[in-house]
């Protein structure tokens, strides 16, 4: 039972009551950028179950996220890393240019350290992996909407983890006409070698980029532009 003593002083008891039980929300607003309608569905219906938390648009593609942020002015847009069309990037880039505020949340698979680098450069409000757990992800919805830049500490060990050291000019040329299709005794022709010598010219390539083996040493090396 309430007395004159619980409530406050300076208002009146039908002020005081009606204070005491209105509780003023504000919603977040939430455009979701995913080429996948059934993650994107489920996205949504999780976000939407929140009181404070509303998805006002949903786009598959990056042209008409550009588009609905562009309309809608949501105050998080959360990008998926690969979304159909320009990419995660490019998207956050456009939003953030023609919506100068809706901060963009990306969500990738599995962020390159150089993908993680230019986001957190190009000023992206935050970035987590896509296999985040849902908690996590409603936190960071709304400490994005608080004004705040939130990246996953895993993809920051990405980010700032040593990268490959460049090949040398003899192990470039071994391996361009390796990924061309040549076999070992081909290339050992073609660039006046022995076969053991492409070999292990072959195998410090492979090390000195860090690969897996000489298919993941080519695909490094094409991804750094040194083929």
């Amino acid at each position: 039972m309430t007395t004159a003593l619980d409530r406050p002083q300076d208002l009146p008891p039908t002020l005081s009551m009606a204070a005491a039980t209105t509780a003023v929300t504000t919603t977040t607003s939430i455009l979701l950028a995913d080429g996948h309608h059934l993650f994107r569905s489920g996205l949504s219906a999780l976000l939407d179950r929140e009181p404070d938390l509303s998805v006002c648009s949903e786009a598959c593609d990056a042209e008409s996220a550009v588009a609905q942020a562009t309309g809608d002015r949501p105050d998080i847009a959360v990008v998926d890393l690969e979304v159909p069309g320009a990419g995660g990037l490019r998207t956050a880039e456009l939003i953030r240019s023609l919506s100068p505020r809706t901060a963009v949340l990306l969500l990738g698979a599995a962020p390159r350290a150089d993908e993680v680098q230019r986001a957190y450069a190009d000023g992206v409000h935050g970035m987590l992996r896509k296999d985040v757990r849902p908690e996590r992800l409603i936190s960071t919805v709304r400490e994005l909407a608080a004004g705040r830049r939130v990246f996953d500490p895993e993809l920051v060990l990405v980010a700032i983890r040593p990268g490959p050291d460049t090949p040398t000019r003899r192990e470039l040329a071994v391996l361009r006409l390796v990924a061309a299709g040549s076999t070992i005794g081909e290339v050992a022709n073609q660039l006046s070698l022995s076969p053991g010598t492409v070999r292990n010219y072959v195998s410090s390539a492979i090390a000195r980029t860090g690969a897996r083996n000489r298919c993941d040493a080519i695909r490094i090396a094409r991804e750094n532009d040194w083929l």
